[in-house]
């Protein structure tokens, strides 16, 4: 099965977890994206468009390298492809999120949404006249398999991001910039991250183009339905 689904597919499959809340200020968003990765000797470049309604999913519209439409909701993930008329629907325990766009729409939470996942504030402190560093310890309950966090903001604007493992080794490292304003909130519209494993390192950088708040999403994303011919093969994740 894994064959016939793209490996950006089942890399939002492997990253299913707790979802950011989005700020009420933000009702609608549509921004096209360009996703670069690179794990080994393996790269794999995606571009398409993402949707956002906070009463919604999220639709996602990949244009490259292959035509497919994913529709988020908060524990089931849709997945069409219209020239292979192919659909899947992923059932899931835990709430479904595109990992990287939460990244991107982190931003609207106090404190990058770790207070929500249960950390807590252990110092902060500043650095020259517009740096600061922020360092977060996990919940006791949680602490086994999650580590400390650091958040590095630069006049306002998040800069850096470190997760670390238990153990205190670093997991991943993100730096975020090119920003751009909407309201209160800046948004950082490239994002490059490195994940540490055993095995080898991955590579992800994240470039968003145009990004537009709070505007009418067209009617053929909002109304989008898989064709009632096109069977749809149902999978618990």
């Amino acid at each position: 099965m894994k064959k016939t689904l793209t490996a950006f597919t089942v890399f939002i499959l492997l990253n299913i977890t707790n979802n950011f809340c989005a700020s009420q200020s933000l009702q609608d968003i549509q921004v096209k994206f360009i996703r670069y990765y690179k794990e080994k000797n393996t790269e794999e470049i995606i571009k398409g468009t993402i949707y956002f309604s906070s009463q919604e999913n999220i639709t996602v519209l990949i244009k490259e390298p292959i035509n497919q439409w994913m529709i988020l909701g908060k524990f089931v993930m849709d997945i069409y492809y219209p020239d292979q008329r192919k659909a899947f629907r992923f059932n899931t325990q835990n709430p479904v999120t595109l990992p990287f766009f939460q990244a991107f729409l982190g931003v609207v939470n106090k404190d990058y949404g770790l207070i929500d996942l249960g950390y807590s504030l252990s110092y902060h402190r500043k650095k020259g006249g517009d740096t600061l560093l922020t360092y977060w310890k996990p919940p006791k309950k949680a602490s086994r398999i999650l580590g400390d966090f650091t958040l590095v903001y630069v006049s306002g604007k998040i800069s850096y991001a470190e997760f670390k493992k238990p153990n205190g080794s670093t997991l991943s490292k993100s730096h975020y910039s090119n920003h751009i304003q909407y309201g209160e909130y800046y948004f950082p519209l490239e994002i490059f991250t490195v994940r540490y494993s055993k095995a080898d390192s991955t590579v992800e950088k994240i470039t968003y183009i145009n990004p537009q708040f709070n505007v009418e999403l067209p009617e053929e994303v909002v109304g989008f339905k898989i064709p009632q011919d096109v069977i749809i093969e149902e999978i618990e994740w």
